[in-house]
């Protein structure tokens, strides 16, 4: 009984082999819409905060080109691969920043609370995004070798490059400049790490179209970096926009795609992708110890902890074209 269990599954192995072998592999060219909204949070401390900022990218619209290939080699190993590049072509920016500090009653008749805000908005000028993945994973096929379904194993990189007109947070005084200085800054978010996933295709026999999906989870890190260039006295401004950094990512990215079968091997088809990644850190944050503001001193020492919180959601829209092999 055991022998022919075995026997059984060594023919439908070599059978589906055969099958995977007549087309093992596929190259596509896409092209396509994306939009993104990526948003970093601070805060200080990270319990009942003092102060707090964010700086937000929305609905960054995107032109994006891309490659990708999957085969099936070695009879049952499966790999794919992906790269892509991406023009910025529009979007919003903006940043807000609040401070709200407690007035000690041996300074005054009681305690009293005082809150300061100050936001900025304007639009995204240019730059660019890209990113690249690969995966390896074993497939298991079904309904007569026409369905296959494939864990994977990988690894992700992704980078969106933004510029914007910006200006420095003054929360208390604009010293003559009501706009306070300005520049064109460069934010840069990088999101890295491992991935698992699930491959479903299904091509039917006999069939001129196929359909396929992708589900992941990825985990990893983030990195956000910031072009500096403000006044160096307003070490608040560069506390909210200070590079930052975590080893606390994770993501769940879904994508799926219609083919259709042309001539000669040549397909056609349309495909959609959405991702969703967060990012946290806890960690010491320290003012300078003149750091003062009019008569509110912030915070004077290392004494207390600071939370980064970090966001990027994506989700696309691709015509692709691409050969089977």
């Amino acid at each position: 009984m055991k022998k022919s269990w075995i026997t059984a599954l060594m023919t439908l192995l070599v059978g589906c082999s055969t099958y995977a072998n007549a087309n093992t592999g596929q190259v596509t060219f896409e092209a396509g819409y994306r939009r993104d909204n990526i948003e970093w949070k601070s805060h200080f401390p990270s319990h009942d905060p003092i102060v707090e900022g964010s700086t937000k990218f929305k609905d960054l619209d995107i032109f994006q080109i891309g490659v990708g290939a999957r085969a099936t080699i070695c009879r049952n190993v499966y790999v794919r691969g992906n790269a892509y590049w991406g023009w910025i072509l529009d979007g919003d920016f903006e940043r807000k920043a609040s401070v709200n500090i407690s007035v000690p009653s041996y300074l005054i008749d009681e305690d009293v609370h005082v809150g300061f805000f100050d936001s900025h908005k304007s639009t995204v000028d240019d730059q660019y995004v890209f990113g690249l993945s690969a995966a390896v994973g074993y497939p298991f096929y079904f309904c007569d070798c026409t369905m296959a379904i494939a864990p994977v194993i990988g690894y992700s990189f992704d980078e969106q490059n933004v510029r914007a007109h910006d200006r420095d947070i003054r929360l208390f005084e604009s010293y003559g400049d009501e706009e306070g200085g300005c520049c064109d800054r460069t934010f840069i978010s990088r999101w890295y790490g491992g991935l698992v996933g699930l491959d479903f295709d299904w091509h039917p026999c006999n069939a001129c179209f196929n359909i396929w999906a992708q589900v992941e989870y990825h985990w990893g890190s983030f990195r956000g970096k910031t072009s500096h260039g403000f006044d160096e006295y307003y070490d608040f401004d560069s506390v909210l926009t200070r590079d930052r950094h975590s080893h606390r990512a994770t993501a769940w990215l879904f994508a799926a795609g219609f083919e259709y079968d042309l001539c000669n091997c040549w397909v056609v088809g349309l495909s959609v992708k959405f991702q969703d990644w967060s990012a946290h850190r806890h960690h010491r944050n320290c003012f300078e110890e003149s750091s003062s503001y009019g008569e509110f001193d912030i915070a004077s020492r290392c004494d207390g902890r600071a939370s980064d919180s970090n966001k990027w959601r994506s989700y696309a829209i691709n015509l692709n074209f691409g050969r089977d092999f």
